[in-house]
């Protein structure tokens, strides 16, 4: 039996759309948007405390522009629940983890300053990384 063409691509939208949409569970969403919360706080603390007398080093500024990333795309993909976003923020997350890492280190000895809302901001970057990479497994059907 064939199908009308406009039946048909209404139906290859649907199934994209329903094939997009990532399942979360309340409990990820709860950790999600208080990792969100967090890495918001830790990008402003980090952009505060590692000024010194208008210096600031390219990979502390590198690694507050990735939490104002993440924290952004983070957000999106949260509110929003499809897969694209999902990755997308975790990609972001992934990379700012060893950034972050490298923004601390390049801040306590370029600066002499120890900004520790850069580590602050590796443990969101973490708690976010293990929550989207759970949106590319199969979902878990509930236990009864």
């Amino acid at each position: 039996m064939e199908l009308e063409p406009g039946l048909a691509a209404s139906l290859r939208k649907i199934e994209r759309q329903v094939l997009a949409e990532v399942p979360l569970r309340p409990r990820a969403v709860r950790v999600i948007w208080l990792a969100i919360v967090a890495l918001a706080a830790a990008s402003i603390g980090a952009w505060v405390t590692s000024d010194v007398g208008g210096d600031r080093t390219l990979l502390g500024q590198i690694a507050i522009g990735l939490g104002v990333g993440g924290t952004v795309l983070s957000a999106a993909a949260a509110t929003r629940r499809r897969f694209g976003w999902c990755v997308l923020a975790g990609a972001i997350s992934g990379i700012a983890v060893p950034l972050s890492v490298l923004g601390y280190w390049s801040t306590q000895t370029g600066l002499g300053v120890a900004s520790g809302w850069f580590l602050v901001a590796v443990l969101c970057h973490a708690v976010l990384v293990g929550n989207w990479a759970q949106c590319g497994r199969p979902p878990v059907p509930p236990r009864k």
